[in-house]
């Protein structure tokens, strides 16, 4: 799902993963964001996945959590 054409084309240019915590293997999660989308960026060793729960693009809400609480309110 993308909010904004920013979004989809980071994420088109590797700049931005989408999926789930569990399946990154090619770096390490910098931060404990409970998302399923991260901002990637060249690490010493691979990359370093950092977790966002807002769009850093338009600010809408991402995580499928954040949204779901957002939405009981």
């Amino acid at each position: 799902m993308y909010c904004c054409d920013q979004l989809q084309e980071a994420e088109a240019r590797g700049a931005l993963y989408i999926g789930a915590k569990h399946r990154i293997d090619d770096g390490r999660i910098v931060n404990d964001v409970n998302t399923e989308y991260f901002i990637r960026a060249a690490g010493r060793q691979g990359y370093d996945y950092f977790g966002v729960n807002y769009c850093p693009f338009c600010g809408r809400a991402l995580s499928l959590d954040l949204w779901a609480h957002e939405k009981k309110k």
